[in-house]
């Protein structure tokens, strides 16, 4: 069975919904229909793009990747992921670059016992099927389902940390993982990690006043950035303590201004190599009256509110030992400043980009207008046998009654008013309730 086109429009009627209403309460066509159209749009809303293509002919991309548990651990993109792989176990991963989907490959269409088919690809001609496996597709530990340096499993049901994601590697690491916040310090009630610039959705409860929703989120934002020692608007990337210490250029930048590290110093932790005029510039900006000139000792010692200070790169020896991560906090403009400093050696040896690619995203799904008859039939379709049998009479009965009453108006001259109508559908309630 082919799986249905995201053009089309699904009718979506819970199956307990007729049995839950009071037997008493009037049922209509408008309702069902209402019902429906409200369930498809949320659905919409989840779904917002066509998932009847496979990206995979479009070679590698910088994608949304879903990982397929029970297809080999591979990667699919969006369209294969709800039209090939909706009934099997996904790990969502979020956008990954230079990644193929592997669902027309034979990584995902293993060899099948005597008499089985192999499994196909629905949106790609079987007769392309299977193709080579993605030599360039990159495979984490994400793929398993895990995630971070803890290596534990992510479940978005129950996962209250919220996670960065590496520029390098792609991974996602817990903010306490990272040492930007203590174990101690109040999470960030979220389900599901957080990139930076990225329009991942949220599901909040919509109270009376949407007003207040925008003063409370601001607010526990607020909270959030002063609980952790470099709050996510002074910077401007994360790049892990692995992928620092696989490239010597990084290493040799890390802790110096615009690379900032967190380290232990005695009973706290420090912010070594923040970007000390960039803070001033945002100081200044809130309307604290202190020029970039003032106290330039000060400036490059700058207490935070739990005790612990972020430090200039100059302030840090190489005698001290460093117990942190290794994880750097690229400051904004870094990665453009990189770009007319490094030979292209050095550029290309970086284990992430110094300008972000664009990501590909499918065309959105365009829902098509339909006439009465169509909105009709869907609702009817979904429908109980006997529930179904009497809509479509009910149906009938109306369409056959108004047309009769246009056609006396159209032969007698007259306008059909408003009192027309609603005299029309007194009269059919008052059939129904006599049968």
């Amino acid at each position: 069975m082919g799986s249905p086109s995201s053009s089309a429009r699904l009718t979506l009627l819970p199956s307990n919904y007729l049995s839950s209403q009071n037997p008493s309460s009037e049922i209509t066509l408008q309702s069902l229909i209402d019902v429906s159209d409200r369930m498809a749009n949320e659905a919409k809303e989840a779904l917002p793009y066509n998932f009847d293509e496979c990206s995979y002919s479009k070679g590698y991309l910088r994608q949304s990747v879903w990982s397929c548990l029970d297809c080999g651990e591979k990667g699919v993109c969006y369209g294969c992921s709800i039209s090939c792989h909706s009934e099997h176990r996904l790990i969502e991963l979020w956008t990954k670059r230079s990644f193929r989907c592997d669902c027309p490959t034979v990584s995902m269409q293993a060899e099948q016992p005597s008499g089985s088919k192999r499994r196909k690809c629905v949106l790609n001609r079987p007769e392309t099927q299977p193709q080579l496996p993605n030599e360039k597709n990159r495979y984490s530990k994400n793929f398993q389902g895990k995630f971070c340096r803890c290596g534990r499993d992510y479940d978005p049901e129950t996962e209250e940390e919220a996670m960065l994601c590496c520029l390098g590697c792609e991974d996602w690491f817990h903010e306490t993982c990272l040492n930007l916040r203590q174990l101690g310090d109040k999470t960030s009630n979220l389900t599901q990690p957080v990139a930076k610039d990225s329009q991942l959705p949220t599901l909040v409860t919509a109270p009376d006043d949407a007003s207040s929703v925008l003063i409370a989120e601001e607010v526990e934002e607020e909270e959030e950035d002063e609980q952790v020692l470099i709050p996510s608007d002074t910077y401007d990337s994360l790049i892990c303590g692995e992928c620092v210490l696989s490239n010597p250029f990084l290493t040799s930048q890390a802790g110096k201004e615009g690379f900032m590290i967190i380290e232990p110093r005695e009973s706290s932790w420090v912010v070594i190599g923040r970007n000390m005029r960039h803070e001033d510039e945002i100081k200044i900006g809130l309307g604290e009256k202190r020029g970039l000139e003032e106290n330039e000792e000060a400036s490059k010692r700058v207490k935070l509110d739990d005790g612990s200070e972020a430090r200039g790169g100059d302030a840090f020896t190489d005698s001290e030992k460093r117990k942190g991560k290794g994880d750097v906090f690229l400051a904004h403009g870094v990665r453009n400043r990189l770009k007319s400093q490094l030979d292209m050696n050095t550029i290309s040896s970086l284990p992430f980009p110094l300008e972000d690619e664009e990501i590909y995203e499918p065309p959105q799904d365009v829902e098509q207008e339909e006439t009465i008859e169509e909105a009709t039939s869907r609702v009817v379709s979904s429908l109980p046998r006997i529930q179904a049998i009497e809509a479509l009479h009910g149906y009938q009965r109306l369409k056959e009654q108004l047309n009769d009453m246009l056609r006396s108006h159209v032969q007698s001259g007259k306008t059909v008013s408003k009192e027309d109508i609603e005299e029309l559908f007194e009269k059919l309630k008052a059939t129904r309730e006599r049968r």
